[in-house]
């Protein structure tokens, strides 16, 4: 994506390097604002392309633009992406891209906390007469009950 952005720009520059009289017909115009609106979109297209986009977030892209933009085909072009206008949501687009990202911070702690959960033991102890290990282990108590703190912290946090 950076090396689409940095030959946008080169195809700017030399566009505004173009002898007077070039500057004066319809095709420079054209092309001129062919660049112009692809420099516009390409943050936008910068933003989709992160890890953070799924599934779910093109659904509401698709639903946004009125298009049915098929990104999983093989056949999808990043022509498709500009016809589809995304430049007139831009806004709207980049709250979803923004959102999207929140997403994946909360997934990835959740999926940390649930981790850090299925290898936590308990080793239980008889008490008193019982023969069977009934009680927490004193030791482990206190790990145990400094764990469920932290994440508790953690998702009040998120």
């Amino acid at each position: 994506m950076e090396k689409m952005k940095t030959m946008a720009d080169e195809f700017a520059l030399k566009c505004k390097k173009m002898p007077k009289q070039l500057r004066q017909w319809p095709a420079y115009h054209e092309l001129k604002k062919e660049i112009e609106d692809f420099q516009e979109v390409l943050p936008v297209l910068m933003e989709l392309s992160k890890k953070s986009i799924q599934t779910r977030h093109w659904q509401q892209v698709n639903e946004l633009t009125g298009k049915d933009l098929h990104i999983e085909r093989d056949d999808f072009r990043l022509q498709s992406l500009i016809d589809a206008k995304l430049n007139e949501y831009k806004d709207e687009v980049l709250d979803i891209c923004e959102s999207a990202d929140k997403q994946l911070i909360i997934e990835e702690k959740l999926g940390d906390i649930t981790t850090q959960w299925a290898t936590m033991t308990f080793d239980f102890a008889t008490w008193k007469s019982r023969e069977v290990p009934c009680i927490l282990v004193g030791s482990k108590v206190g790990d145990v009950q400094e764990a469920l703190e932290e994440t508790q912290m953690i998702l009040n946090a998120v």
